[in-house]
């Protein structure tokens, strides 16, 4: 037997009907009781293990629930990392030396440029990729992951020609004389990503291992990676059989991949202490950074309106499915178009066959008043990311207008119309996934170049840390055993420097953890 007593310290339980303890107990990996310190040295004896906070912050473990795992891990192994590049001789530069250290014909993938914050302020082109590299494919994926430019080596490999056909949903950049430029956005990935080989197990593996580490520096104890393919779900069934997944995730299975036609078989609904499999993840449309959000109106500047992937009458058919089996479903909707289109499919899919499974929107980039009602009637969840305002903000501004923009990851709205809400990354379309920084980007809806977007819809330090806790265990369905310290809920815990509620709000994300706890054993500890 296991037991744990932490005090002498600042316990932010998340549980609104007991916001603040002195002390909590803790039994193997389970909380046993919360309360005064007093009470639970009497209840403890003399079993349990002292954990002094001496003034440090407690609070439950933080859920990123909606964060691309693996994807995170293969930039930390074995992907070159383009992100915060801001010049193309850089990132030239960059790839021509990464690939020195790859095998002969081996794939160079590197992601994460965004032409925004390059100095030529454009995607780099397939004749700029072929003077340093032209021996090997190459493939560099823009940060939002919605679209890719290729050297010709890989257009040639990939069959690449005039006559290529532009699969629905996607876009490929063509030349005046109809030639393709190397540019491919939305489904048309796919045209090259099948031809990449797809990583091992082993490959995977550390992939997520190393991801894993830095969810727990960043006090991560529960995440959500939505949309695997079924070689990955084998990685993670067989990691978490072998007792080997660090921490709790909730893995949402890919029915129709980039560039497929034919939707992939339901996976095996499964949950353990550590794996959740009961969601199912979609794609309506693609990002509001690099112009692809499906919306009404154009672009500033620009005659394009984004993608829609599929109809509402498509999505239907590849949805119902999974709903009627009883799966949770979540879509990427961005633009005001695609949440349109997911909407009423979910509104289809309840009025035809009622569930208790809380269909949840990824992204929610640019809702009205009427998606609000019709989400908050359906008791739908949503799941934005406030941190892409502090990374991605300087594109928004850039491509929307001003009305689309006082709309942007309106988290403040979300939360007045009863919607449940859960904070996340997306990581690695953003470079850091640090929560604290999305606490603060959701306080202070700063850029990263300090310019404020759409204040009105700031939430304030309580709430984000509840949609960072309660809030990811809530759409996940997990609230009866995470998100808040609470009886009988599992000993996922962090210990950090000082109280994220009580810094000036452009400290919070400078604070620190200084311990993280899954199940009530130490996982990381700061040097």
């Amino acid at each position: 037997m296991s037991k744990l007593l932490f005090y002498n310290g600042e316990i932010l339980t998340q549980d609104k009907s007991l916001p603040t303890v002195e002390a909590i107990l803790v039994n193997n990996d389970k909380i046993e009781e919360v309360g005064t310190e007093t009470e639970l040295r009497e209840l403890a004896g003399n079993d349990a293990e002292e954990i002094d906070l001496a003034g440090r912050t407690l609070i439950p473990g933080l859920n990123d629930a909606h964060i691309h795992v693996w994807k995170v891990g293969h930039l930390l192994t074995t992907m070159l990392d383009l992100r915060g590049v801001t010049s193309m001789s850089v990132l030239l530069s960059m790839v021509k030396e990464f690939a020195e250290g790859l095998e002969d014909g081996q794939w160079l993938l590197a992601r994460g440029f965004n032409e925004a914050v390059l100095d030529e302020k454009r995607i780099p082109s397939r004749a700029e990729i072929d003077s340093v590299v032209s021996d090997r494919p190459v493939l560099l994926t823009r940060t939002c992951a919605h679209i890719i430019t290729v050297n010709s080596h890989a257009m040639e490999l990939c069959g690449i020609t005039e006559s290529v056909e532009t699969p629905e949903g996607g876009i490929i950049i063509r030349d005046d004389n109809n030639q393709p430029t190397g540019v491919f956005c939305e489904t048309a990935l796919g045209l090259i990503h099948k031809f990449i080989p797809a990583p091992t197990v082993n490959e995977y593996e550390n992939m997520l291992n190393a991801a894993s580490a830095e969810l727990l520096s960043y006090g991560v104890t529960s995440a959500t990676d939505p949309g695997v393919l079924p070689e990955l779900m084998s990685v993670y069934r067989n990691m978490d059989k072998e007792n080997r997944l660090k921490l709790r995730f909730n893995v949402m299975a890919i029915r129709l991949p980039d560039g497929g036609t034919d939707t992939l078989p339901l996976p095996e609904m499964f949950v353990s202490d550590h794996l959740k499999v009961d969601t199912i993840k979609f794609f309506s449309d693609g990002g509001l950074s690099g112009k692809t959000a499906a919306v009404s109106r154009n672009y500033r500047g620009f005659e394009e309106k984004g993608i829609l992937r599929f109809d509402e009458d498509r999505m239907y058919e590849m949805a119902v499915e999974g709903h009627k089996a009883g799966f949770r479903i979540g879509t990427h909707a961005i633009g005001d178009v695609a949440i349109d289109t997911v909407l009423n499919v979910y509104k289809r899919l309840y009025d035809e066959t009622p569930s208790p499974q809380r269909h949840r929107v990824e992204h929610l980039g640019l809702p009205n008043r009427a998606h609000f009602d019709l989400m908050a009637k359906y008791n739908m969840v949503s799941v934005p990311q406030t941190i892409f305002i502090k990374e991605l903000g300087p594109n928004f501004r850039k491509y929307l207008d001003d009305q689309y923009l006082e709309l942007t990851y309106p988290v403040r709205s979300v939360l007045d119309k009863g919607i449940d809400l859960a904070l996340s990354s997306d990581a690695p379309v953003v470079k850091s996934f640090n929560p604290m920084t999305g606490l603060m980007a959701a306080v202070n809806r700063k850029d990263r170049e300090g310019v404020t977007i759409s204040l009105s819809e700031a939430i304030t330090e309580e709430e984000a840390l509840y949609a960072y806790t309660m809030g990811g265990a809530i759409v996940n369905g997990d609230e009866d055993n995470r998100g808040s310290i609470a009886k009988g809920k599992w000993a996922d815990l962090v210990i950090l420097a000082s109280n994220p509620l009580k810094v000036e709000t452009e400290e919070i994300e400078n604070v620190k953890v200084d311990s993280t706890f899954v199940g009530g054993k130490l996982v990381y500890k700061q040097a």
